[in-house]
């Protein structure tokens, strides 16, 4: 019977939610026709908030058990890749800048961040 890994696991979760993170931070969805706009999925703030939240708590998951003292330099990290798309979406048709984004990404990671170091660890 195979074992279940699961830090392999979260790892390759990690990396999905990244891939979707990059495709939804950069894609001009009138193009695709699926998605006619984001406002359907409630304010683009608490989206933010929350994406960037998971992607902390899956790297966390993936990789901050084994090596913790590289968690804040990994959210560090992944925060200035929200900020490098907010960038890359200026020329991308239909999306824009925007600063707002760019605090929520921050609110998501400082509040996963703080979430794991108030949370009672198990002994």
């Amino acid at each position: 019977m195979l074992k279940f890994n699961f830090i392999l696991f979260s790892k390759i979760l990690f990396f999905l939610w990244l891939a979707a993170i990059t495709f939804i931070s950069l894609v001009d969805y009138s193009s695709i026709g699926a998605i006619t706009s984001t406002k359907s999925l409630g304010s683009g703030f608490w989206l933010h908030i929350a994406g960037y939240f998971i992607a902390g708590v899956l790297f966390f998951l993936a990789f901050g058990r084994t090596r913790p003292k590289w968690l804040l330099a990994a959210l560090i990290a992944l925060f200035l890749l929200g900020v490098l798309f907010e960038i890359l979406q200026i020329p991308i048709p239909k999306r824009s800048f925007n600063p707002n984004d760019i605090a929520a990404n921050g609110l998501g990671l400082a509040g996963f961040y703080v979430w794991h170091k108030f949370w009672p660890k198990r002994e």
